[in-house]
């Protein structure tokens, strides 16, 4: 039953109809309130964070009804008269947010806080989820608004910006709520899509009966295998050729693991098409399933992928999505001559990315019959070849642009919502808007792959590894998007950093009935650190040798060739700018660790110090091209176009800042517009830590050659030689002459387009150390100080580069203690809410402390390389250390949750 309700938002006076089931936060979107945001819909997350009667509630369970008579605060009524409030302005100033999904609900929160102490704030702040920053920024910004005499207004008109901590250039759009991401617009006449998904882990599908469905008022049209074209595909974003398996479809006659397509169902309400999932009757032959990688290999009984219209799988009979033989020297020499050999089996989790704003799609035709599309992607090339593709679709008539982006992490790589929302548009000819709840996050779109992984090490008396045999054998779900690239990496970067002359790496990535796993941060060599790392450490405790002494004993150096993995003389991958020994000089003296220290015991509590070393490449060379479009504007400003993604890494604020260092002026002088397939030049997209350091370097010799062709023209102008002008941030000059950079625009259009790919991949490098307590009694670990410093070659911004290493060092710490995607023999996933999942909150995390050492690299935009995953792969295997050295107890299995830690006490002399 309807009810009428009288209430206010932000002062404004409102009388609207509801009916029972509409929370708060739907009420509110529905009226234009964009700033509260849905993410989890149980309470879990504070995104939705608002004020009824000035009282901070979480809309997504709050009834709207009950706001009759009510008055209701959201972001947007923060501000007075255009003046921000004090924690608006701190937030700004610390720059307290990397995406942003999760500020503004953080910010209403903030504002009722009443704490005396920083750990009082953490815990009141559990409420409050954040997946970038990591909750430092979040903290200092609270801490900052409690003391408004101590705000200053963020500035950007600096010129020479490069190496400076400018504020990201959104901030503003950030912390007053402004409708900046893909689901902020509805466009006129939009239906909604949900799609039915397989109850099963494996089956095939005999019959689907939609009558009852379609018979639904409000259902517009339903879709099932019998109706879309069949075409193999895979998800992944990735540049041609394709690495990986095509072996997806929009819809299919087989279902290969719970939470699959089933069905489309398109209808005038998102309750109207979920309901009509409801109403479609499925006939399902069952068939035999598999959760178990290993076993996925040995049981010719069950194909997963028997379907001959796939191809790219090298071995379908045993499952097999991808294979990788990574070798060098003589294996069986090397171990022959080794004084000890070290062989474990390591187990590590599949985890969820939890990016705060879901997976979203908005598509529709415009006025040109042009096929348009807005989505929250990293790849929005990728995904308009791949539309024009399975839909005979001219390319050139396909747009694909992204607005501002809730987190990705590597999920939004995949094409998971585009696909059907274009083509039910197509069939419809009307906008269609699909959005991922929660509960589809965690069970129906990618995690990072779970491996077990053996590696048996060989090594001399004095601590020179001779031979390393590694084998790893990767979940890769239901279908195989990144299966062979992920795992690639296992090997390639883990053992790539040491100096061993005798090398074998055997990678599997296994099809098995469970959701697929993609890319995500790290891509394989996160779980290969842990592995490499930790065998290490153990190696350095049985040869009486400090792990430090060991690694650097061991370890690349800037004369070395980065042989696994390549071909012939084709190293792409290059050790560019080297500070290793001054990164473990820092993180060491940070800690204040003396070689041969011993565990300090305090009745059931141990302490003990872990480190770990990582390297990961910056971008993909010779593969990853970007394109940039730069523009002197007639005002005299400049048009920067690239096709690159800020996904919440503060890379449009890079991107500028590197420009505006060129060409002598203010960021605020750059006007930049990024991630779109109709406007800007093509770029493959944000991973694989490419932007700064590929799309980086493109704007760079952008930037050169306009201001190369502004001097020119000013030259002619002037009668000057180039040699003697110079470009300033109005004009051009010379000793007794200029002319302003308004007046050339006007008598020229200069601008400069350019595509660049990088031929040589950069490695950055990362060393982390932790101290760690454990309470021997409940197995507990608590991480009292992380600390990392990061190669990072030249921090083009320092601030969002310490922003990232934090974020990431938190992603880390979920991965080491709490995070798993739990999944029973049925194929079920257990825990996929926020709720259970566990990741970290803001009380969880330890003072951290992130050095860059900057040493300019040969290759990179100033000497800069990338940053965006290298900060996550150390954190696990250094926890895991500091666990050993203070316990005597080694872990080889992820999460390392009190229980776990316990029972591997329980089996110790401690």
């Amino acid at each position: 039953m309807s009810e009428f309700i009288t209430f206010q938002v932000n002062g404004q006076t409102y009388n609207e109809t509801t009916v029972p089931g509409t929370t708060l936060l739907s009420l509110l979107r529905h009226l234009g309130w964009y700033g509260v945001h849905r993410v989890c819909e149980t309470g879990d997350c504070g995104a939705c964070t608002v004020w009824v009667d000035d009282k901070p509630i979480h809309s997504c369970i709050y009834p709207a009804m009950r706001i009759e008579g009510k008055s209701v605060t959201t972001i947007e009524g923060l501000a007075k008269d255009g003046q921000l409030s004090s924690m608006q302005s701190a937030f700004l100033q610390k720059q307290g947010f990397q995406c942003g999904f999760c500020t503004p609900g953080a910010i209403m929160t903030a504002e009722k806080i009443n704490c005396k102490t920083e750990t009082e704030l953490r815990s009141a702040l559990r409420g409050n989820i954040c997946r970038c920053s990591g909750y430092q920024a979040i903290v200092e910004s609270i801490l900052l608004g409690n003391k408004a005499d101590l705000i200053q207004n963020p500035k950007s008109e600096i010129q020479n910006s490069v190496g400076e901590s400018i504020p990201k250039q959104d901030g503003i759009e950030i912390v007053t709520g402004k409708p900046v991401y893909t689901p902020d617009y509805t466009p006129a006449g939009l239906l909604h899509l949900k799609v039915l998904r397989s109850p099963h882990p494996h089956a095939r599908i005999r019959q689907i009966r939609t009558d009852k469905a379609k018979a639904l008022p409000g259902v517009h049209a339903i879709f099932t295998h019998e109706d879309v074209p069949r075409i193999p595909y895979t998800t992944a974003g990735h540049a041609e050729p394709q690495p990986d398996p095509l072996d997806h479809y929009l819809l299919d006659n087989k279902v290969r693991f719970v939470g699959d397509r089933v069905a489309a169902i398109v209808a005038e309400s998102v309750a109207i098409a979920a309901k009509a999932c409801d109403l479609i009757e499925v006939d399902y032959e069952i068939l035999p399933h598999i959760i178990d990688p290993e076993e996925a290999m040995n049981r010719p009984d069950v194909v997963i992928h028997d379907e001959p219209e796939s191809y790219q799988i090298p071995e379908r009979d045993r499952n097999i999505a991808g294979k990788v033989i990574l070798e060098k020297g003589n294996i069986e020499q090397g171990f022959a001559t080794a004084d000890l050999i070290v062989e474990n089996t390591y187990n590590v989790p599949a985890v969820q990315h939890v990016h705060l704003e879901p997976h979203i799609s908005i598509s529709w035709l415009d006025e040109d019959s042009n096929l348009v599309i807005r989505s929250s992607t990293q790849v929005p090339f990728h995904c308009q070849t791949l539309l024009s593709k399975l839909f005979d679709f001219p390319k050139d008539k396909i747009r694909v642009f992204k607005t501002k982006i809730g987190g990705g992490f590597g999920n939004k790589q995949e094409i998971l919502s585009e696909d059907l929302c274009a083509f039910t548009t197509l069939k419809t000819g009307r906008p269609v808007q699909w959005e991922f709840t929660r509960h589809e996050e965690f069970t129906a779109t990618n995690s990072r792959h779970a491996m077990k992984i053996r590696l048996k090490t060989g090594i001399k008396k004095d601590g020179t590894i001779v031979a390393q045999d590694m084998t790893a054998i990767s979940n890769t779900g239901a279908y195989g998007n990144h299966a062979t690239t992920v795992v690639y990496l296992t090997g390639c970067f883990p053992l790539g950093l040491y100096r061993c002359a005798n090398q074998k790496f055997i990678g599997y990535a296994v099809y098995t009935n469970t959701m697929p796993a993609g890319a995500f941060r790290g891509y394989g060599a996160t779980q290969g650190s842990f592995v490499v790392e930790s065998q290490l450490d153990e190696i350095a405790e049985r040869l009486n040798i400090d792990p430090i002494e060991l690694r650097l004993k061991n370890i690349i150096n800037s004369e070395d060739i980065l042989s696994l993995g390549t071909r012939g003389d084709d190293h792409f991958h290059v050790i560019g700018s080297y500070a290793i020994p001054e990164c473990f000089e820092k993180v060491t003296q940070a800690l204040g660790y003396i070689p041969g220290v011993q565990p300090i015991a305090n009745g059931h509590l141990r302490r003990g110090f872990g480190f770990a070393v990582g390297m990961q490449a910056s971008g993909l060379a010779k593969i990853h091209t970007a394109g940039v479009k730069l523009s002197l504007k007639e005002n005299g400003k400049y048009l920067l176009k690239t096709g690159s993604i800020d996904v919440g890494t503060g890379s449009d604020t890079t991107l500028r800042q590197i420009a505006a260092q060129v060409l002598g002026v203010a960021i605020a002088d750059i006007e930049i517009i990024a991630g779109d397939t109709k406007t800007t030049p093509y770029d493959a997209g944000s991973y694989a830590s490419a932007t700064t350091y590929i799309s980086g370097q493109a704007v760079n010799l952008a930037a050169q050659r306009l201001r190369d062709r502004i001097l020119e023209f000013a030259a002619n102008i002037l009668n000057f030689q180039t040699e003697e002008l110079i470009l300033t941030a109005n004009t051009v000059q010379s000793s007794n002459a200029e002319i302003s950079l308004q007046e050339i625009a006007q008598q020229e259009s200069l601008e400069v387009e350019l595509e660049y790919a990088a031929d040589k991949s950069s490695m950055t490098f990362a060393v982390q150390g932790v101290e760690v307590e454990v309470d021997t009694e409940t197995g507990h670990i608590k991480v009292l100080r992380c600390v990392q410093a990061i190669d990072i070659g030249k921090a083009i911004n320092p601030r969002i580069c310490e922003s990232q290493a934090i974020g990431g060092m938190v992603m880390g710490l979920g991965y080491a203690l709490s995070e798993e995607l739990r999944i029973d023999a049925q194929g079920n996933t257990l825990n996929p809410r926020l709720r259970t999942y566990q990741l970290p909150t803001a009380q969880d995390i330890p003072l951290m402390q992130v050095f860059l050492v900057e040493k300019a690299d040969p290759y990179g935009p100033f000497g800069a390389k990338g940053i965006g995953e290298i900060c996550t792969n150390c954190t696990a295997p250094a926890i895991a250390n500091a666990v050993a050295h203070a316990t005597g107890v080694r872990l080889t299995q992820l999460p390392m949750t009190p229980e776990r830690v316990w029972r591997h006490l329980v089996g110790s002399s401690l």
